[in-house]
């Protein structure tokens, strides 16, 4: 009996359990390297799924600044007229071929919502991302409750323009106004994330 408290016992006992910690220890080190990696990786997807799409986004508000400016100057310049405000006159001082909306892509947007790896970015940049998102949904009502409420059949079933002519000059101000901005914003954003590095995370 006396050797089972023999103090080599005690020491190989003792050797065995700081062992085990040891090997408990690098395991729980190696799963949380193992989920940071993978943290890293689904940040650095959804940054580089997002620029393509903030990108293609930019470039389809851009097509249609030239438009949207030229289609409010027409429409001003024929409300300021001494002619009549017919359709027909409308129809020869308005190259008028749509309001031309912007259609916006936000795949991207939402599997990084859906996959929460937005949670894996630096805060900054988390609210940039949702910054612009938001002002670009935001513009996108805007244009469809217009479209809903102003431009129906019954809109060009009349000879007097005038009233379509006012609702869009409004309508077009205010586009005026939101397009450049997010013109801006996309490019800060963009800036932002061909400098951003996911593994500097404050999350991690």
């Amino acid at each position: 009996m006396r050797d089972v408290f023999h103090p080599r016992s005690w020491l190989g006992l003792l050797t065995e359990l700081v062992l085990i910690a040891l090997s408990v220890f690098l395991a729980l080190m190696a799963e949380q390297w193992r989920v940071r990696r993978e943290h890293e990786q689904d940040a650095k997807s959804s940054l580089r799924y997002i620029r393509e799409e903030v990108m293609v986004n930019r470039d389809a508000v851009k097509k249609e600044r030239d438009y949207h400016e030229k289609l409010s100057q027409e429409i001003n310049r024929f409300l300021e007229s001494n002619g009549p405000k017919t359709r027909q006159a409308f129809d020869a001082t308005v190259h008028f071929t749509g309001v031309h909306p912007v259609t916006f892509e936000r795949t991207a947007w939402d599997v990084a919502l859906a996959s929460q790896s937005l949670s894996y970015l630096k805060p900054s940049l988390a609210y940039a991302i949702s910054r612009v998102y938001t002002r670009q949904q935001a513009f996108q009502t805007m244009q469809n409750s217009f479209l809903q409420s102003v431009l129906t059949p019954t809109t060009f079933g009349t000879q007097d323009a005038t009233g379509l002519a006012n609702v869009m000059v409004y309508y077009l101000a205010d586009v005026n106004i939101q397009e450049p901005a997010l013109l801006q914003l996309y490019n800060q954003l963009l800036q932002q994330l061909d400098g951003s590095n996911p593994s500097q995370s404050s999350s991690y």
